[in-house]
């Protein structure tokens, strides 16, 4: 029978996915895969993961979307995409949509799966391990413990920001910090938290510290994170 799937993929080992999402990408017959476009240079964080797995004999389509704050052309390429997959569903194929990290947090598939519900197609969620659970691993520190409380932040831009949110939390995790780093680094590396960077979690790429002077002059790439503790 033909289905769809929304497959997690992991922060970036290709070997922490899940046995079940292995076994439907092996089944399926079209794999759908998220990149970005910077400069007119097509780009794919996801596609390594998947010659890992040796499944370049699948049917593999990608779908691009330019790095920038401007939804137009996201929303167009969400659509265009949910499209090729309903025809492709139709025609009788089994589908595979995978996504990088976990398949509900800040992932693309979100939005194509809206674009899916609205076409009344049947999907299934494969989920997976998120970025700030791998660096709390290699960091090998608990991310909560007992009763703490924890909560996850993207794009912050102020240190005030973050002392806000220590009022309430035990544990801080910043995502996509690239866009507001240069405004908070300095202040940051004055508090007496314990800060854990994580940058290109599970590639060959990985970069990890605890002392945040490395930093004063390296580039923050997009998949980059911080781990804060009182």
């Amino acid at each position: 029978m033909n289905s769809i799937y929304g497959i997690a993929l992991g922060p970036g080992d290709p070997e922490l996915l899940t046995l079940k999402a292995l076994r439907i990408l092996k089944e399926v017959d079209l794999i759908f895969y998220p990149g970005s476009i910077t400069e007119g240079i097509k780009k794919s964080f996801v596609f390594p993961i998947l010659q890992y797995h040796k499944l370049e004999n699948k049917e593999l389509r990608g779908f691009f979307l330019k790095m920038s704050n401007d939804r137009k052309q996201a929303s167009e390429i969400y659509d265009s995409t949910a499209k090729e997959i309903q025809e492709a569903y139709h025609s009788g194929k089994k589908i595979a949509i995978v996504c990088e990290g976990d398949i509900s947090l800040y992932a693309s598939f979100s939005y194509i799966l809206a674009e899916l519900q609205n076409l009344q197609l049947p999907v299934s969620l494969v989920p997976g391990i998120n970025s700030f659970s791998l660096g709390a691993a290699q960091h090998k520190i608990p991310l909560s413990l007992l009763n703490d409380k924890i909560v996850v932040i993207p794009r912050v831009k102020h240190i005030t920001e973050i002392t806000t949110y220590f009022l309430e939390f035990d544990t801080v995790i910043l995502m996509k910090i690239r866009s507001g780093w240069s405004n908070f680094q300095s202040e940051l590396a004055k508090k007496d938290w314990k800060c854990y960077y994580c940058e290109r979690l599970g590639t060959k790429q990985e970069y990890i510290t605890t002392d945040l002077t490395t930093l004063t002059h390296r580039e923050i790439p997009y998949f980059s994170l911080l781990i804060i503790k009182k």
